[in-house]
């Protein structure tokens, strides 16, 4: 296939295809049995999805925000802007040309290793028509899970879906067989590949999941499921995110971006405190680290599965190491959008959470000094700025803070008089160095004397007179 005209050969195999009868997976199988085998051959249960109108779930920055869309694009305009390689109908252009060019490569030797395995059976083009056909009875229920009217025929949509979703799969693919890797560019050089990894999780980067899958389901799937093998590849290209298992349904998955959102929630651990007898702003705010410590409350680095897992005990806060880099911000500024869209606000009370303790660079030492924050950014300072600026322009409701609990614990910690009075006893007369002690007490005592004198010269002038 040569690589410039990929769309352009793919929208004219989809003119030649006749319309299908009903927009299913059965249909889609059945229409293109001859071209793989692979479905037949899978282990796997055939992906559900609906084709009755869904409500779109992949947006553009941010649906919620839309009156102050472009503020927010201001705040890091870069934090939702592809570095090389748009997946999906929302960016297109010459831009992102080298990548469509890797992505016609992926299909073009995904086309030929088929080939191959149907040992000639079958011919490439044969088995892309089947592909097609298979993305055609996709494409409606694929374009209505975006927001908005496309302005994309649906020739031009099909062979999006099919270009970007095979590279996608292929790529994750690649990704669990080494060997494949070999003569692979992209997982030569290793950097490109991470890139494309954090381009994948920008919100208006996405596909929907259940597109994936079935395109995975149709090339051999290596007995993992999609989600397993994607949650896999991001442990990796983004060691700042760490993910426990994902134990959900793949119908529940809505793209890549929502599938490492919902695999990085901790346990359930709501407060159960009720909000009749507590402030409000007990529940959303507290002192910055630097102020907690202060009044005696320590920091301890926690070991757990994930960031949030943070719990405050004995006058303790345990909280789990972040890495803090170039790429975090980028990547909790999206996570924080599709929460926007979603009845979700993990990763924005946490940044809540983090705000409220970092305020100046004294706190990003403390933390740091705690191993709590584990600083490859830059300054100290660009860490205080990057926290303080998260949830700018972002709708908080603290009515569901997942923190509430430990902010009420900590608030309440820091309330207490006999802590404070501790701190203050100690803070004064055993922490103060005893010279000062004496230069004080030595200061004093010539100011009375000077007073006294001053005094008694007063009277002795009067009774002079």
């Amino acid at each position: 296939m040569e690589e410039g005209g990929a769309y352009e050969i793919l929208k004219k195999k989809f003119s030649e295809l006749p319309p299908p009868t009903s927009p299913s997976p059965s249909s889609s199988s059945s229409s293109s049995s001859s071209s793989s085998s692979s479905s037949s051959s899978s282990s796997l249960d055939p992906p559900s999805y609906s084709s009755s109108s869904p409500d779109p779930f992949i947006f553009k920055v941010p649906h919620q925000l839309c009156q102050v869309n472009e503020r927010v694009r201001k705040v890091n305009k870069t934090a939702f802007e592809q570095q090389i390689i748009s997946i999906g109908p929302y960016h297109r252009g010459d831009k992102y040309r080298t990548m469509q060019i890797c992505k016609a490569r992926y299909l073009s030797n995904l086309l030929e290793r088929e080939r191959c395995a149907n040992q000639g059976a079958n011919s490439v083009d044969r088995i892309l028509s089947g592909f097609i056909a298979d993305s055609q009875c996709m494409e409606k229920s694929a374009r209505e899970c975006y927001e908005g009217d496309l302005d994309m025929k649906p020739a031009e949509f099909v062979a999006m879906m099919v270009l970007d979703g095979f590279f996608v799969v292929e790529l994750l693919r690649k990704f669990r067989v080494y060997k494949d890797q070999e003569n692979d560019d992209l997982f030569k050089q290793n950097l490109n590949l991470t890139i494309i990894a954090q381009d994948l999780l920008l919100l208006e980067n996405q596909l929907p999941f259940f597109v994936l899958d079935q395109f995975y389901r149709k090339i051999r799937p290596y007995g993992q499921p999609l989600h397993d093998i994607a949650i896999d590849f991001f442990k990796k290209m983004v060691p700042e995110l760490k993910f426990p298992d994902y134990n959900g349904g793949r119908e529940a998955i809505k793209h890549l971006l929502g599938l490492v959102h919902d695999s990085c929630l901790p346990s359930p651990q709501r407060s159960d405190i009720s909000q009749k007898d507590v402030v409000i702003r007990d529940l959303t705010f507290i002192r910055s680290a630097t102020e907690l410590s202060e009044v005696g409350i320590r920091f301890k680095k926690r070991k757990g599965n994930s960031f949030f897992d943070i719990k405050f005990e004995r006058g303790q806060l345990l909280i789990p190491t972040l890495i803090v880099d170039h790429d975090t911000e980028r990547i909790f500024r999206n996570l924080i959008a599709y929460e926007q869209l979603n009845r979700s606000s993990i990763v924005m009370d946490y940044a809540r959470l983090m705000d409220c303790l970092i305020n100046y660079a004294d706190d990003v030492a403390l933390l740091s000094n705690r191993g709590i924050i584990d600083n490859r950014l830059g300054t100290r300072e660009e860490v205080a700025n990057m926290f303080n600026k998260l949830n700018n322009y972002v709708h908080f409701s603290g009515a569901n803070f997942y923190y509430s609990k430990l902010f009420h614990d900590v608030n309440e910690c820091y309330k207490g008089l006999l802590n404070r009075w501790k701190v203050k006893l100690r803070q004064t007369y055993f922490y103060t160095p005893w010279d000062w002690v004496l230069t004080s007490i030595v200061t004093a005592s010539i100011l009375l004397v000077l007073t006294f004198l001053q005094t008694l010269y007063s009277v002795l002038s009067y009774y002079r007179k």
